[in-house]
């Protein structure tokens, strides 16, 4: 009898696709849609120069690390690494998300994902960056607001 159970259990546990990665507490498919579209519009937002939708979205204390390294930026200085993008005259031509992870504390909600951005160079080159993100999402006066990330990265050409 015991060991049918456990049989039975292993073979439900196996069976079921997320039982082999439980990431822990999940938002509702709402909050998730929610989080990616937001999510969606700080980077764009962040490629385009739009620093009144950046700011919109990233409050004050943003603690962000980006995919090159270096020292750890707040808003204002996220604010003028776009800018210096911008002026560099390069051009996102394409992101995608192509996997995404979330865990939910409360009003936290943490999503671990996998980017790839291409970007062209005003000479025609195109660089293609992948990696992984960290990102984190707090929910104040009753919206999300973007409140950090990190990122890793690879070169692709």
């Amino acid at each position: 009898m015991q060991i049918t159970f456990v049989a039975l259990t292993l073979l439900s546990v196996l069976s079921s696709p997320l039982s082999a990665q439980n990431f822990g507490p999940q938002p509702t498919d709402a909050t998730r849609n929610e989080l990616l579209a937001l999510r969606e519009r700080a980077w764009r937002s962040w490629f385009s120069n739009d620093a009144r939708e950046f700011k919109e979205i990233v409050p004050d204390e943003l603690v962000a690390i980006g995919w090159g390294g270096g020292a750890w930026a707040d808003r204002a200085e996220s604010l003028h690494q776009m800018h210096v993008f911008a002026q560099s005259g390069n051009k996102l031509t394409a992101l995608t998300f192509p996997e995404n992870v979330f865990q939910q504390y409360g009003d936290v909600v943490i999503l671990y994902t996998r980017f790839r951005v291409t970007l062209s160079a005003t000479s025609g080159a195109e660089q293609v960056v992948s990696g992984r993100g960290t990102e984190v999402f707090v929910k104040r006066n009753r919206r999300w607001i973007h409140t950090g990330w990190h990122l890793d990265n690879a070169l692709e050409n």
